[in-house]
């Protein structure tokens, strides 16, 4: 099993990036991979016409299937330079007290039933779920979306999934937002989701052997262990400004036995191998 895991596009229009977009998938699609992980900020500004574009490009993999989640530029209005942006101010007293606690939104129905917000319905038009789940030949990848927040009600239908999966397949979550801080990466608000502890114990519990996220901008691997589970947690670069200032993408090698990550530059074309190890690795008895 090959996956591609790409990240944070931010895609604007300008010639700079459209170039670097069509070379970045054009080296991508020459890896021949049998799955595409893509996780979010595909855009600078959410619009239909960044989002097409981008569409346009990654249909560039014809037949091969390809898992599209959100980031927060998709989402939210931000400002900014990639890998600094803010959300805009908000509009209110209130909004600005709701903003500082999301809890008190009120908004504790489920993601299936609340009310989609016009920057979804325009990205629904472009790809097919916010939570899209791939399951095909021994794989499993369950998308969740971190923009503005992970959800209680997200993780519950992703350890349903994840639970239903069969004995020995692949399991991988991919999301936006991290759960684990970066070397050499000051982190910011926002860059690490809420209850990322308590999220990575939870991925421990279902036997997840590979968390996939962006919006970082620098590719890393961790691997973290509860005792009895281990997972690999990897952060993407991005087509941008990530540690090396040139893009560049994940490519995940994975067989019966091992994971195998390597970063590969798309200036330079040469590989880094980020992590390798065995599946399922089990501490003690």
């Amino acid at each position: 099993m090959r996956i591609v895991h790409l990240s944070d596009f931010h895609y604007d229009g300008s010639t700079e990036l459209d170039e670097a977009l069509h070379r970045l998938i054009g080296i991508a699609v020459g890896r021949r991979p049998d799955l595409v992980v893509v996780t979010g900020d595909l855009s600078a500004h959410g619009t239909s016409e960044e989002l097409a574009r981008v569409a346009e490009e990654l249909a560039r993999f014809g037949p091969v299937p390809r898992l599209v989640i959100a980031g927060n530029r998709d989402l939210e209005a931000s400002a900014g330079v990639p890998g600094e942006a803010v959300r805009l101010p908000v509009e209110s007293d209130l909004d600005y007290f709701l903003s500082l606690e999301p809890a008190l939104s009120f908004d504790f129905a489920d993601d299936e039933t609340r009310r989609t917000r016009p920057t979804e319905t325009t990205f629904l038009t472009w790809f097919p779920a916010l939570e899209p789940v791939h399951q095909a030949n021994g794989v499993i990848v369950v998308g969740l979306n971190s923009t503005p927040r992970l959800r209680t009600e997200s993780l519950e239908r992703a350890a349903r999934r994840l639970r239903q999966a069969p004995p020995g397949w692949l399991r991988v979550v991919a999301l936006h937002h991290g759960l684990l801080p970066i070397p050499g990466r000051k982190l910011r608000d926002g860059d690490v989701t809420s209850r990322a502890g308590d999220v990575l114990a939870l991925l421990c519990d279902l036997e997840v052997d590979l968390v996939l996220h962006g919006h970082i901008h620098r590719a890393h691997a961790w691997q973290v262990s509860d005792g009895r589970q281990a997972v690999v947690v990897a952060s993407a670069g991005a087509l941008a400004n990530d540690e090396r200032r040139d893009a560049s993408f994940i490519e995940v090698l994975a067989d019966d036995g091992r994971l195998v990550l390597w970063r590969r530059s798309v200036a330079a074309g040469s590989p880094t191998r980020l992590y390798e190890g065995a599946r399922h690795v089990r501490v003690g008895s």
